[in-house]
């Protein structure tokens, strides 16, 4: 009983995680922690990422993630402040399929603690998050990574909990006093220092597309609030960089996971773009023989040629008419790719907008009633709302594809289509490989032009996937 107790007095959480005093561990058992909470991403072609840590110490105690610490060494008697009541009605309806993983989440803190939601695009993880925050009862910080995110989340909060009084944390803005719900700046959290008694009051913490959570500069500010109750959203928790349990070390493990189980007749048209110019087929390599990827990325995406192929595609689609109507997002890596087509399409007569970071949320607004929206892959991967968007331009390569892709499968009444290039340089074949292989696991209709003619053929499973299934495509 005496052993358990001291165990009891050595740990205990606290507003920085899991708190552990280092006279109740050996050297060893310190050595084995710090290892354990060394960080290496992976890196493509780089055998010396940068490592990072993420453990906090001092003279006397080593602070842990809150999940990590609770795996490693066991719940303790959670103490902490759960926070300022707040009295917060939802006003709305849940959907039925919104219900269960609802229950899923308050079941399981029931006296504190935390998990994360895998929610697909467009399910209402906004929504149920508001749901959730008004019945824990809880004044509550939600971390966004980027403004239009945060004007989101107001919107939102607005519609569903109409009374709330709404503070944020953003830069040198602190206004948290006499707030509900505050939603803070993920850059802000990680890079600045504030005071600790800004986070005293929080009972809870909500991290929307909490991926992003994991690197070494925003993995900072989950050392700086671990309050009584946290929440985790995002439609996808894989990280290309291997690094999903650094999250899941703060956050809490899956607690409900949902794919999209109502498989939507997406049609998917990939077009082949090959040029005879030999230098435009070259993939540059570094003196270690890698190839570098920035490099090609950036002479495809000012390759003019490759360009107006692109243009050529989206009018055509819009020659169609039962797509005359429709809503378009084309999305690019380049933004200077970007301002060409923006350029090209208005001059042909288009209503196009962009939907890029760094703008004010009116021009946002204003780009939103556009018919073809041009935006950065940075911005369709994360929880862009933009309900009537109904066909998507892959416009550059990308491996991860499913948030894009989800961003057109919002509106159920709509035909989705999504237009693939594919590039015939042999690393881009590789990355097509991958796509090919989710949009045959989502079961979309797979269509090809080939012989040259532009005919469009379905995409026959019996072809070989080791090499691109679709002949030269000539406009």
């Amino acid at each position: 009983m005496n052993n358990i107790i001291l165990i009891m007095l050595n740990r205990y959480l606290c507003n920085r995680g899991y708190a552990i005093l280092k006279s109740g561990l050996s050297e060893d058992e310190i050595k084995k922690i710090k290892s354990e909470l060394t960080i290496i991403p992976y890196e493509l072609n780089n055998k010396n990422p940068e490592k990072y840590y993420v453990y906090r110490e001092s003279d006397k105690k080593i602070f842990v993630p809150k999940y990590y610490g609770i795996k490693k060494y066991g719940m303790i008697d959670n103490k902490m402040y759960r926070g300022d009541l707040i009295n917060l009605k939802f006003n709305g309806e849940l959907r039925e399929n919104q219900k269960e993983p609802i229950e899923v989440y308050l079941e399981l803190v029931k006296n504190g603690g935390g998990g994360l939601l895998e929610l697909p695009c467009g399910f209402g993880k906004t929504s149920c998050s508001l749901y959730i925050l008004s019945k824990l009862g809880r004044k509550t910080l939600i971390i966004v990574q980027k403004e239009f995110l945060m004007n989101q989340w107001i919107e939102r909060i607005n519609q569903f909990l109409p009374n709330a009084r709404i503070g944020k944390i953003q830069g040198e803005k602190i206004d948290v006093e006499n707030k509900d719900i505050v939603i803070g700046m993920l850059q802000s959290l990680s890079m600045k220092e504030y005071s600790e008694e800004i986070f005293k009051s929080f009972g809870m913490l909500i991290v929307d597309e909490v991926h992003h959570i994991s690197s070494k500069i925003f993995s900072k500010a989950l050392f700086k609030i671990s309050p009584y109750y946290t929440l985790g959203l995002s439609a996808t928790m894989n990280r290309n960089d291997g690094t999903s349990y650094v999250f899941k070390y703060f956050l809490g493990e899956v607690v409900y996971k949902l794919k999209n189980k109502e498989k939507r007749d997406v049609e998917v048209r990939c077009y082949e773009y090959k040029s005879k110019d030999v230098e435009f087929n070259k993939v540059e390599t570094d003196f270690k023989g890698n190839p570098q990827y920035a490099k090609l990325l950036s002479k495809i995406s000012g390759f003019k040629e490759r360009n107006d192929f692109i243009i050529k595609i989206i009018l055509q689609v819009f020659g169609e008419k039962e797509k005359e109507k429709e809503q378009m997002m084309v999305l690019a890596h380049n933004r200077n790719m970007l301002e060409y087509l923006h350029d090209e399409l208005k001059k042909r007569g288009k209503s196009v907008g962009y939907y890029v970071g760094g703008m004010k949320e009116n021009a946002l607004k204003e780009s939103e009633g556009k018919q073809i929206i041009i935006a950065t892959y940075s911005m369709a991967s994360e929880a862009l709302d933009i309900k009537t968007l109904s066909i998507l331009v892959m416009a550059t390569p990308k491996t991860s594809i499913e948030q894009s892709v989800g961003r057109i499968l919002r509106d159920k009444d709509s035909n989705p289509m999504v237009i693939d290039i594919v590039d015939s340089h042999w690393l881009y074949k590789n990355q097509w490989k991958k796509r090919l292989e989710y949009y045959k696991k989502e079961k979309y209709n797979i269509m090809k032009y080939g012989n040259g003619n532009g005919k469009i053929t379905k995409y026959e499973e019996e072809e070989n996937d080791d090499e691109i299934p679709m002949g030269e495509f000539l406009l």
